[in-house]
């Protein structure tokens, strides 16, 4: 099936095969409350939020929205990481575990809303989620931690292999457990929605800016593009992977990782009724409302080489998917789409959001290692709070001030992007 790997036409994601609104690029000069850099699920759901509170925002996106990693993933509205949550726990300790899942809660009762609100055309779902054990190993680590988990109120049941998934792939998988309240939907129809309501309550959003650099001058933010600049009493850094290179002690605590996908034609059969992890969460599928299949993951076969901002997809990660869509689907279907999307992993494997540096108002919302569509409208409504200097205790464990590289910087955040250097 790799033979068409060379096809350049299949080297984007299905959810771009409709053209979105296009936005301009700056030019000139521009006054803000906030100037936001990102124009993924953080920067986009950040505009809108901040808009509805009447602050005047900016928002500039280097590529299109929603190009990079928000582009790019399968689509899961899931609360909980694909992770046991027991090993959450010894990760985190239980209040950042709970911390964590909580964040999936609102975030998916956030999309929700916005779904709702902007009547939004996504194909957002209420499906449920499924994990499946390829190993018994696997499925006693998901058992042992289900009394756990719905101890602190999050319910997850074991329930049937059989019925989870087609009949003859039925071997594959020793257990399945079930957590009712996770969903799915179009990422890239929900991004673009969401940044046409921001605009249309007035938030200023700009494609094709990127940002070359910022200083800090006389109390204000000068962020320059290169056809304009945003002066704003504060700047967000909304870029996820790719935010050490605006700030580069960032660039120890969040490293960019490659995550696949390939996407079939239509299949006449169901294989997947809700979003589904398996394997520890390395391998994920879910089959759209047109019938085709999303399958991806498969990055632990080469992870030292599923590394970087590369974004092509690869013969070595892409033949291992196919391997998992063989199990799937033993007839064979036929790939429309392949592609690749660049996350950013955070050091512990817990988002920054928070303050970089308050004196200098520099915020950040980044390094979601790889759940940032299930977690970033969340963190948002707390990060808006946030610059609006009020509590926000949902993102209390996210804080970047937990690294003592950042913790203990002295000269503060005043530079960023080339200007650093």
């Amino acid at each position: 099936m790799c033979s068409h790997m060379s096809d350049a036409s299949l080297k984007h994601p299905v959810w771009w095969r409709e053209a979105p609104p296009a936005y301009p690029e700056l030019h000139g000069e521009l006054d803000a409350d906030v100037v936001i850099v990102g124009g993924g699920i953080t920067g986009v759901t950040l505009a809108y939020t901040l808009a509805e509170q009447s602050a005047t925002v900016v928002m500039l996106e280097a590529d299109r929205i929603a190009s990079a990693a928000s582009g790019r993933n399968a689509g899961f509205l899931l609360a909980a990481p694909a992770e046991p949550y027991s090993e959450a726990i010894a990760m985190w300790n239980r209040d950042g575990a709970r911390a964590m899942v909580t964040t999936g809660r609102r975030a998916h009762q956030r999309v929700k809303e916005l779904v709702g609100a902007l009547e939004l055309e996504c194909d957002y779902r209420l499906t449920g989620s499924l994990r499946l054990c390829r190993t018994e190993e696997e499925a006693e680590d998901q058992r042992a931690s289900l009394p756990e988990l719905n101890a602190d109120g999050f319910r997850m049941l074991e329930t049937q292999v059989h019925g989870n998934v087609p009949v003859e792939s039925e071997g594959h998988f020793k257990a399945a457990f079930l957590m009712p309240e996770d969903g799915e939907f179009h990422p890239v129809k929900f991004l673009h929605g969401v940044a046409v309501g921001a605009a249309g309550l007035g938030a200023r959003l700009f494609e094709h800016s990127s940002v070359k650099y910022g200083q800090w001058r006389a109390g204000l933010w000068h962020v320059h593009t290169a056809h304009g600049v945003v002066r704003a009493r504060t700047v967000v850094i909304a870029t996820n992977a790719y935010a050490p290179k605006l700030v580069p002690a960032l660039s120890r605590l969040i490293a960019p990782r490659r995550g696949q996908l390939l996407c079939t034609a239509p299949i006449d059969r169901t294989i997947a009724a809700r979003p589904t992890y398996a394997h520890w969460g390395y391998q994920s599928w879910r089959q759209l409302p047109d019938s085709r299949l999303v399958i991806g993951g498969w990055r632990d076969v080469a992870l030292d080489t599923e590394v970087g901002f590369e974004q092509n997809p690869t013969e070595q990660i892409q033949s291992a998917i196919e391997s998992g869509l063989r199990d799937l689907v033993p007839e064979g279907a036929a790939i429309e789409h392949r592609w690749a999307g660049t996350m950013g992993f955070a050091r512990d494997g817990r988002p920054l959001v928070g303050w970089l540096d308050p004196e200098h108002h520099v915020a950040i919302s980044a390094g979601y290692t790889g759940h940032g569509m299930g977690m970033a409208p969340a963190c948002t409504l707390d990060l808006a709070a946030l610059i609006n200097w009020k509590p926000a205790p949902g993102i209390a464990t996210f804080d970047p001030a937990r690294f003592n590289e950042l913790r203990d910087a002295r000269e503060g955040t005043v530079l960023l992007g080339a200007a650093v250097g």
